[in-house]
């Protein structure tokens, strides 16, 4: 599969898992004119700067993760919360939650702002509700909209 995307210029999208993150260094030496989009390596999230400093061709999608639509930043096992839950969690805690993912991810968009992307990751049917949606988008512009301005469109598009 990776021969066949470095043939034909493809982008892998990728999911890694708990510890994998060698695994994941392994594929972009070996593949360096393969782009590899990365998404959701939550546990090894800290390793991701580091990894773009050596490797040009790791992308990260950053989405769901910062909005802890899959259930608080809780192991999902296809469990998760409510809409209403989630709708109330994410009100009652927007300014909190949103200065923690700002402290986490801005310096790291900022650093690579060429590698990362806004996405709009979603599993369970109440995230396609129009509520839910509304304050999904607002969450994004507000988190979108404390990045450095020169790297906002680039990150956003």
């Amino acid at each position: 599969m990776y021969q066949l995307a470095d043939t034909y210029n493809l982008i892998v999208q990728i999911h890694p898992k708990k510890g994998q993150v060698a695994d994941v260094e392994r594929l972009l030496q070996k593949y360096p004119k393969v782009i590899f989009l990365a998404h959701l390596m939550k546990y090894d999230r800290t390793e991701i700067s580091k990894l773009m400093e050596k490797y040009p061709n790791l992308y990260y999608s950053l989405d769901a993760e910062i909005s802890y639509i899959f259930g608080y930043q809780t192991i999902q096992n296809n469990k998760g919360p409510t809409k209403e839950e989630y709708l109330t969690s994410l009100k009652n805690n927007f300014d909190k939650q949103l200065q923690e993912v700002l402290a986490f991810w801005k310096p790291m968009i900022e650093a690579h702002p060429n590698q990362f992307t806004w996405g709009s990751d979603r599993w369970f049917t109440w995230h396609y509700d129009q509520e839910v949606g509304d304050l999904l988008i607002e969450f994004s512009r507000s988190f979108i909209g404390q990045l450095d301005p020169a790297v906002q469109e680039k990150f956003a598009y």
